[in-house]
């Protein structure tokens, strides 16, 4: 009302409004908290979804029943954390529009509209944004990977492939390192919050299903995922080269199973014939002579562990805790393995 009093009467006394037409003074209220409490506008946000692609956190903005749904975008990861509106939001490209006004108060809720925080563009009222989820995650991995020693991000596809008793091309290497694989078990090692919801560290057991590998992968996660929801950062591996003495079993477990495996060959009314050995696809319509050198490769390559195994063993000769029986087992697998593949 004051305002457009000033632009509606005519100025008179060098800009002063006569007497009669002056607002009388409220005493205990400033112009100034009013013209705060007016420019600052509150309005509530909770999280839609995070668009990795575009680095991007897509927030829905709470509006009346029957107006149009309104999205805002918010810096994720790393940056300034800066808020703008967004085009084409939730679900198409999220396309940054403009600055969210300086003026404005976001009410950061949760899923159910409640308030947990407040953040906005001002950076003398808000100096520092909230953190993101991935800074989240990394400050609650931070407490405990100290504590775990073994733990890295380096050399598991070397290693999960050297579990392989056959060479592997390029794109069987890969099948065999991100695709052969189930989890086992899954284990909560600390708990934290971010915008009213827990998530939680976790350490996942995998399990190989061509081999008997097993490692541990480090996860953050939300604690009440829904079906079929996966994790939301990886961290890291765990894995250990096996005792010798477990390669040694391994070895002969697979020396019996490819002795004593078939090539079983699926015929169909109009297609060529497939042939599998252990599980596996190894051609079409082969003659009698390919089916006979099926196993020659699988117990060649058996042979390069097993001296490869031999070779650790005498490295380890001097401790003789040990070792202790393994040299009945080395005989035993001279005897399991293919008459063909000659042992040195």
């Amino acid at each position: 009302m004051l305002g457009l009093l000033r632009h509606g009467m005519p100025e008179r006394d060098g800009g002063r409004m006569p007497a009669h037409h002056r607002r009388p003074e409220q005493g205990g209220i400033k112009t100034d908290d009013m013209e705060e409490k007016r420019n600052n506008k509150e309005i509530k946000v909770r999280l839609h979804h995070i668009d990795r692609g575009n680095c991007t956190e897509v927030w829905e903005v709470q509006v009346e029943d029957g107006k149009p749904a309104r999205y805002l975008g918010r810096d994720d990861g790393f940056g300034p954390k800066e808020w703008y509106t967004l085009c084409d939001a939730p679900y198409g490209y999220c396309e940054r529009d403009c600055h969210v006004k300086e003026d404005i108060t976001l009410v950061i809720c949760d899923k159910a509209w409640n308030e947990v925080l407040r953040d906005g563009m001002d950076r003398e009222r808000f100096p520092e944004s909230f953190p993101s989820l991935d800074e989240a995650c990394n400050d609650a991995w931070s407490k405990l990977v100290n504590g775990l020693p073994h733990v890295t991000r380096c050399g598991f596809r070397e290693w999960i492939t050297k579990q392989s008793f056959l060479p592997l091309n390029q794109t069987e290497a890969l099948n065999w390192s991100d695709c052969y694989y189930e989890e086992e078990t899954s284990e909560v090692l600390s708990r934290f919050t971010w915008i009213g919801e827990e998530y939680a560290i976790y350490r996942v057991t995998q399990r190989h299903t061509k081999c008997d590998a097993r490692w541990y992968e480090y996860y953050a996660g939300k604690t009440k995922r829904r079906e079929h929801e996966g994790y939301v950062r990886f961290f890291a591996y765990e894995f250990r080269d096996r005792h010798i003495s477990d390669i040694l079993r391994t070895l002969g477990r697979r020396c019996d199973d490819i002795s004593n495996a078939v090539v079983e060959t699926r015929y169909s009314k109009d297609g060529p014939a497939m042939s599998y050995f252990m599980d596996d696809f190894i051609g079409y319509d082969l003659s009698y002579e390919q089916v006979c050198d099926v196993k020659e490769p699988r117990l060649r390559k058996a042979q390069e562990d097993y001296n490869e195994a031999n070779a650790y063993y005498y490295k380890l000769k001097e401790n003789e805790e040990s070792i202790r029986g393994i040299e009945a087992v080395l005989l035993l697998m001279r005897r399991q393995i293919h008459p063909k593949v000659t042992l040195k």
